[in-house]
């Protein structure tokens, strides 16, 4: 069985005119073009014999040239994260992507990027996308150091969470803690390299207390 590209949910599938013009009575085995609108609420267009056959086209994803979109999905501004999982039809399960999905994705405007960005809906391509947007968010679109402080002064788990854009627990807020972690010392390794993981900052915390010189 061949490896879907596409496993996203087809909520509309028209059968549109033929790929090439007949040049004799239209036969049941001549190729249409299909319009698809996914789950997403793109709208592609594919390729196919019949229904069947152009769900099996576009399930192949995309190529640019017989299955591509035709329409994006237009700005919705109440798209929640819970609405986009639902969409992407993300497990239960994945409680890994879920999260971080909320972390990264934490605002109506990052969500609909997302929806307007990614092409082939499966697993790898979410994943790959969603810490795609990460990395840039973190190099080009970080939350400022003043809202940081604000936050971290009210709940410091919530403000890590949120200045490195991954899911902080209470438990690795108390490693942090007692490695001489602080809120003007997030914002000092974040200022010398933007993609610090939170656990390379408490590794760098508890050095520094030991009177260990380390850097990234």
């Amino acid at each position: 069985m061949t490896k879907k590209a596409n496993k996203q949910a087809i909520i509309d599938i028209i059968r549109m005119k033929p790929v090439w013009e007949p040049e004799e009575e239209a036969s049941e085995k001549e190729l249409h073009y299909y319009h698809v609108t996914d789950a997403l609420n793109r709208k592609w267009q594919t390729i196919g014999l019949n229904v069947s056959d152009a769900i099996q086209v576009f399930e192949h994803g995309n190529d640019d040239n017989w299955t591509r979109i035709i329409e994006p999905a237009p700005y919705n501004p109440n798209l929640s994260t819970n609405d986009l999982i639902n969409m992407l039809n993300i497990s239960p399960e994945a409680i890994g992507i879920r999260n971080d999905m909320q972390i990264i994705l934490n605002t109506v405007e990052r969500r609909n990027e997302y929806v307007n960005r990614i092409v082939n809906v499966n697993g790898e391509a979410t994943f790959v996308l969603l810490h795609q947007m990460k990395d840039e968010y973190l190099q080009r679109d970080q939350v400022t150091d003043e809202q940081f402080m604000q936050l971290y002064a009210v709940n410091p788990v919530e403000a890590l969470s949120v200045y490195f854009l991954q899911p902080i627990d209470i438990i690795a807020y108390w490693e942090w803690e007692a490695a001489g972690g602080t809120c003007e010392k997030a914002i000092q390794y974040k200022q010398e390299k933007p993609l610090t993981p939170f656990i390379q900052a408490i590794e760098r915390a508890e050095d520094e207390s030991r009177g260990i010189v380390s850097g990234f």
